[in-house]
């Protein structure tokens, strides 16, 4: 498609050389040509499909060890996909820590593995676009958005594994679990500004540098989800 071609190139040459002028052109081209602007809508849903995948493979490979999941009893885990508790760490006493969401291990092990991990990765090539605060970079909140949806979804995918009816709801739970996190960023950064900043960049400096936390597998007593929130 000859138009599409345009919009490839053009996307190319804006990566590389962050060219405004050929910004400025597919700007005026998707007001003025319909047919081009659809062109570029289904190249982009492409891409994000294509990406949610990536995403999500990279979660698949972490997930069983971080949730300390049990093959032989994956019943057991079906409260982690209910009400975001698989965002929060577990203390010593085996109570859900909701003072600190994100700081699980796998957060920033996947940041790393799909934004940060080597010389083509978009931090490396685009670094001066992440948010600073408080003289601090950030990880945008977007960003951390994708990242978890795909941890949600690759404990979706193993714990309903045997589920049949579950594969019906996987398109609409990408974007019913993405709006639920975005919810719940928007509402703690509305919360505490300041401890919003610092977790984003806590996150932003773990998966800069691919650290790796050590991973809690306390099991989560899911008695407990209602005691606490956000």
């Amino acid at each position: 498609m000859h138009e599409a071609g345009i919009l490839e190139r053009c996307t190319r040459r804006l990566q590389e050389d962050n060219n405004e002028a050929l910004f400025k052109f597919i700007r005026r081209r998707i007001r003025k040509d319909v047919d081009y602007a659809k062109d570029i809508i289904a190249i982009a849903d492409e891409r994000l499909h294509l990406d949610r995948g990536t995403y999500k493979h990279s979660a698949k490979n972490l997930v069983r060890t971080e949730y300390g999941l049990d093959e032989n009893n994956l019943q057991a885990f079906l409260g982690l996909t209910d009400q975001l508790a698989y965002i929060f760490p577990v203390k010593a006493n085996n109570v859900i820590d909701y003072d600190n969401p994100f700081m699980r291990p796998i957060f920033p092990q996947v940041l790393y593995e799909n934004f940060f991990k080597g010389p083509q990765s978009f931090a490396f090539r685009y670094g001066a676009s992440f948010p600073v605060a408080h003289g601090r970079k950030e990880i945008p909140i977007d960003m951390l958005c994708l990242v978890t949806t795909a941890i949600y979804m690759a404990l979706h995918d193993i714990v309903y594994e045997n589920d049949r009816l579950s594969i019906q709801r996987k398109a609409a739970s990408w974007d019913a679990e993405y709006a639920d996190v975005m919810r719940f960023l928007v509402a703690l950064k509305n919360r505490s500004p300041y401890g919003f900043s610092t977790m984003m960049a806590k996150l932003y400096e773990q998966a800069s540098h691919g650290q790796q936390l050590q991973s809690r597998v306390n099991r989560i007593n899911f008695d407990k989800l209602g005691t606490g929130s956000l």
